[in-house]
């Protein structure tokens, strides 16, 4: 009877620690389904906290010009190239074209001594260009018994006919004694011939 009561006893004894084991399984369930919420009560507190930051310090944000938070978020999108305007065309003063001036040929037809040269000086006053002065040859000689001043167009055209005729007017002759004659090399538009009536001129008389 001894030796199966210890045999009884013994198999109690044994059962207990499976039966001790079993209620601290299940004993642990619950504490670590309680730590798993814990965490992602956690993790939700973190995302809720960093949402919040973000939604409240982006407007903070200050963004370079011309640069939006939705031109910042899109980085990767290339920007369209930036149109420069173009310069506004400068106005160019208006040049207007310059007066040729006529060319005169002044020659000494009566034979006073420096009488071209008085009256050249006297129609550069009054914007003519001289381009030659001298004595008048005709046919290869020197001429100085010409009676009256004459003129001479050297283009003959309607044009230069014009100026001639102004040229007699300042002189002081007649505009009958314009002559024209087309010549293939001119050195001047217009020649004067200084006659032997040079002193009756109004010309020679002015200071």
């Amino acid at each position: 009877m001894r030796h199966r009561r210890r045999l009884h006893t013994q198999t109690v004894r044994k059962k207990q620690p499976a039966a001790t084991q079993h209620t601290i399984r299940t004993s642990r369930r619950p504490g670590s389904a309680g730590k798993f919420f814990k965490r992602l009560i956690y993790l939700l507190i973190i995302v809720g906290a960093v949402y919040a930051g973000y939604r409240y310090l982006l407007p903070h944000l200050t963004f370079p010009p011309g640069r939006t938070p939705e031109t910042v978020s899109t980085v990767s999108r290339p920007l369209p190239a930036e149109t420069k305007p173009e310069p506004a065309a400068e106005s160019k003063p208006q040049l207007s074209p310059l007066k040729k001036r006529i060319q005169v040929e002044v020659l000494n037809g009566c034979g006073e001594q420096g009488i071209a040269k008085i009256l050249g000086s006297r129609l550069i006053k009054e914007n003519y260009d001289i381009v030659n002065s001298g004595n008048y040859i005709e046919k290869g000689k020197t001429k100085f018994d010409v009676k009256q001043t004459k003129i001479i167009d050297q283009l003959k055209t309607a044009e230069n006919l014009i100026k001639a005729k102004t040229l007699a007017r300042f002189i002081g002759i007649k505009t009958t004694m314009v002559e024209s004659f087309e010549n293939p090399s001119p050195i001047a538009d217009i020649t004067i011939v200084i006659g032997q009536d040079f002193k009756t001129l109004p010309v020679f008389k002015k200071d």
